[in-house]
């Protein structure tokens, strides 16, 4: 083989390998939680009715645009009132929000502090939202004498 042609032979060779992309992965579909149709002076709530809400607080326009690394105000709403019969029944001062990003697999638990509804009705615990990293965060709402929730958000 005459010495030319074995070098485009190798030229051609190290070109494809060069040029040569592996095929992109599919991301996967963040099937987010619907908004209900119920709307509290303003605010638009997520989650199914007779159970724990989801709110974005300062904004009452859906959807509302979650970012990684930047806290977001949102609050935790309950349908149904907590009247306590009794000192054990009492309505807890904070409340722990567990996620999880259904993308990567980061856990995390936030905190939310009750404080008096921007609502004017029910109960409410209120917090600073910072998701890690983005992609399709579950969050899992609980609050005593309603029935938990999960809704699901998308954090770009």
């Amino acid at each position: 083989m005459k010495p030319w042609i074995a070098l485009l032979l190798a030229a051609a060779v190290l070109s494809g390998c060069l040029t040569t992309q592996p095929a992109p992965t599919a991301t996967p579909n963040c099937t987010e939680t619907p908004t209900t149709t119920k709307v509290v002076n303003g605010f638009t709530l997520y989650g199914k009715g007779g159970e724990v809400f989801l709110v974005f607080s300062g904004n009452r326009d859906a959807p509302w645009s979650l970012r990684k690394a930047t806290y977001q105000k949102m609050m935790v709403f309950v349908d149904h009132p907590i009247i306590p019969t009794t000192d054990a029944e009492r309505i807890p001062n904070s409340l722990n929000v567990l996620g999880r990003n259904l993308l990567t697999g980061t856990v995390k638990t936030f905190e939310v502090g009750r404080h008096n509804s921007e609502f004017g009705i029910g109960v409410e615990w209120g917090g600073d939202f910072e998701f890690p990293d983005a992609g399709c965060w579950e969050l899992q709402l609980s609050a005593p004498k309603n029935v938990a929730s999960t809704v699901v958000v998308k954090v770009t």
